[in-house]
């Protein structure tokens, strides 16, 4: 089909959307732009200002190391590397963790390939009140190859690896939830 074929119904269509697309165009706002256009904090004022509790888990567990890692990925992810704003909310982090072999080598009864399972719940409170905001779960999945007795560091190199995508797959879910609730209100 050329322009040519188009009649003038069709352009007067073309016509109004392009109109509509137009007028609805400065009502957008980036989620993580510099300024709001109600002129309030920013979005990344707002996440700043969330005090990101100590995650509890069992000294020397993997969770352990988990949950110092996912705490240092969402301060990361809220502030940016920046020094921390008076703080309007507190974020209070509970995760769980697990593993399970995928695939079975059936003459060794060895695993070939795992998956590492983190799974975190997290409240949401405002500090004015001392209550709770919302509360969501975060899960992540991720696997990790396991290449025999013989190579017991790189397993133990992949476990971690996996360990480390699945805290940052759960902080990008946070932060994308805390900054939906903080632009929504809701």
């Amino acid at each position: 089909m050329s322009l040519r074929n188009i009649n003038a119904k069709s352009w007067m269509r073309i016509a109004a959307v392009m109109a509509l697309a137009g007028l609805t165009a400065g009502c957008f706002q980036p989620l993580y732009g510099e300024r709001s256009l109600a002129g309030g904090a920013s979005m990344r004022d707002a996440l700043a200002a969330v005090e990101i509790q100590q995650i509890d888990a069992p000294p020397g567990d993997a969770r352990a190391r988990m949950a110092v890692e996912l705490r240092n990925e969402l301060q990361f992810a809220l502030r940016g590397g920046n020094g921390s704003m008076p703080a309007t909310h507190s974020l209070k982090i509970n995760i769980t963790d697990g593993r399970s072999s995928i695939i079975v080598d059936p003459t060794t009864a060895r695993a070939e390939y795992e998956i590492i399972s983190l799974d975190a719940t997290y409240t949401l409170i405002d500090l004015k009140t001392g209550k709770p905001v919302f509360t969501s779960t975060a899960t992540a999945r991720t696997s990790y190859d396991v290449p025999g007795q013989q190579n017991r560091y790189a397993m133990l190199r992949g476990q971690r690896n996996a360990q480390g995508k699945a805290t940052t797959v759960i902080a990008e879910q946070i932060r994308n939830r805390l900054a939906s609730h903080l632009a929504a209100g809701t």
